[in-house]
């Protein structure tokens, strides 16, 4: 069996894999130091005076969280054939667990972010959640602190996964192919309104100010929320809007949208553009012949038509 430790939570400035932890927090921290509330404050050292957080800011995804609603839960990992997490936090209670794996290269939610890592990102997340047996309808909104020390922390010592090793051994066909819709559960949801609304907000994004753009995706986002068999927080969905509405008046997305405008005035440029014609006065030049300028032979020809 592989050998994790616990760790003092106290102590996380101490413990290297913690530091590191913390230093990948979100700057404004989702925190709550009871499961049914939400704050957002800015990240201190005082960050593990929450027993609740949220790992990831709305936009991008460097921990994977799940939740093992379950008794013994600290060897699940083992007794499933699993990866090994990063860390586990375990309720000194009950036993139950979350599990926190750590990809090396973060997976993004932005306008411009590639689909094909979210789609791993996704169905990796729902076959470890099948695997070991974990809380379908769990978001990782609001996680264990593992710097709290409300809960028991382990390190294992390993290093963070890229997709593809965290994904490798996993039963992936059936969460491509499943037999039952998986949009209603953990980055289904998140992603799937996410690209809903940005497509939509990217249509008016010119037309409104900050508040109002916020205002109609957050609308958009709670309606399609709705939709959901179990749907987000109301303070995810106002994350999501959050997320659009300032990524289309950044200047990063202004930028962006000149290139492109740029690009597809040059497109329609070399399209719409006459060739050259092999009989015309501009390709055969019979101004060379008569040796006068250009300007003077169409003035002339002007004149002459006129009468």
């Amino acid at each position: 069996m592989e050998c994790i430790k616990r760790v003092d939570p106290q102590k996380w400035k101490e413990v290297p894999l913690l530091a590191e932890l913390y230093h990948n927090l979100p700057t404004t921290l989702r925190c709550s130091t009871v499961k049914n509330s939400t704050l957002f404050r800015k990240k201190t050292d005082r960050a593990n005076t929450y027993a609740y957080v949220g790992y990831n800011p709305p936009n991008i995804t460097r921990y994977i969280v799940l939740d093992l609603d379950y008794c013994d839960a600290l060897f699940a990992y083992y007794d499933n054939n699993a990866p090994l997490p990063q860390f586990i936090i375990r309720n000194p209670e009950n036993g139950h667990c979350h599990y926190v794996y750590q990809l090396k290269d973060p997976v993004t939610f932005y306008g411009r972010s590639r689909s094909a890592p979210i789609r791993l990102l996704t169905a990796t997340e729902q076959a470890l959640t099948a695997l070991l047996n974990a809380d379908r309808g769990f978001t990782g909104y609001l996680a264990k602190n593992a710097l709290n020390c409300n809960h028991d922390t382990y390190i294992t010592g390993v290093k963070p996964y890229t997709l593809n090793e965290l994904s490798q051994n996993l039963d992936l066909e059936s969460i491509e192919n499943p037999s039952v819709a998986m949009n209603d559960h953990t980055y289904g949801r998140n992603s799937g309104t996410f690209d809903a609304v940005r497509v939509q907000a990217y249509k008016i994004a010119g037309k409104l100010n900050y508040t109002e753009l916020y205002n109609e995706c957050l609308s958009l986002a709670e309606s399609y929320n709705n939709r959901y068999d179990k749907p987000m927080s109301y303070n995810e969905v106002k994350g999501i809007a959050k997320s659009i509405a300032g990524y289309c008046k950044s200047q990063a997305y202004i930028r962006s949208l000149s290139e492109l405008q740029a690009r597809k005035g040059s497109k329609g440029g070399k399209v719409s553009k006459r060739k050259p014609v092999a009989t015309s006065e501009r390709t055969t030049k019979p101004w060379v012949d008569l040796g006068i300028s250009q300007s003077t032979y169409y003035r002339r020809k002007r004149k002459s038509d006129s009468r």
